[in-house]
């Protein structure tokens, strides 16, 4: 990993985690930002390990994916997302304090903009509009994501052969595991 110069605000204009930004709110961001990159075959986050970034991928290409058994160095993976620009990783962590649920590694040589939990916490605390903006757009990016799981899981979900295969016990505890304490 290499730090590098920050990029100018109008390539951020393009990155939808910058929505609605204007030049006062992408000065304030860019003020604890840190741009860096890493080279091919570099792993940037590790499954379980924890830290509190954000990363936006400004170039490159890089691949999410997760060890089948967790608890194991097992290298059964499965390949859950590459990512190309404007996309963004490390959003659960950056907002929830928790291991890092996949891998993420450098597929080609990559440049991210990083910003980490704690400048952006001063940024909060500072009252900064860009903080409150950023999370919202955050969210709108995570709800994206959730309503395509939810597809996917009424797509298998429709997939079984008959209303038996889909009680059983596997599907009955996958659906209490994504659905626990929701108010439906």
């Amino acid at each position: 990993m290499s730090e590098a110069a920050l990029p100018d605000p109008r390539v951020l204009q393009a990155i939808p985690l910058f929505k609605d930004f204007n030049a006062t709110d992408f000065s304030q961001v860019l003020d604890v930002a840190e741009r860096v990159t890493f080279d091919p075959g570099r792993l940037i986050l590790e499954q379980g390990a924890s830290s509190r970034d954000l990363w936006v991928l400004l170039g490159g290409t890089c691949e999410v994916s997760r060890r089948v058994d967790p608890a194991t160095t097992d290298a059964r993976r499965v390949v859950l997302a590459v990512l190309e620009p404007p996309g963004h990783f490390g959003d659960m962590s950056f907002f929830s304090p928790s291991p890092h649920s996949a891998d993420v590694r450098a597929i080609s040589a990559v440049e991210l903009l990083r910003i980490t939990h704690a400048d952006y916490r001063e940024l909060i605390a500072e009252g900064v509009q860009a903080a409150y903006k950023l999370a919202y757009n955050v969210t709108e990016s995570l709800v994206r994501r959730l309503r395509r799981m939810d597809d996917w899981v009424a797509e298998l979900a429709v997939s079984t052969a008959s209303h038996e295969e889909a009680q059983r016990p596997e599907w009955q505890s996958f659906r209490e595991k994504l659905f626990d304490r929701w108010n439906l």
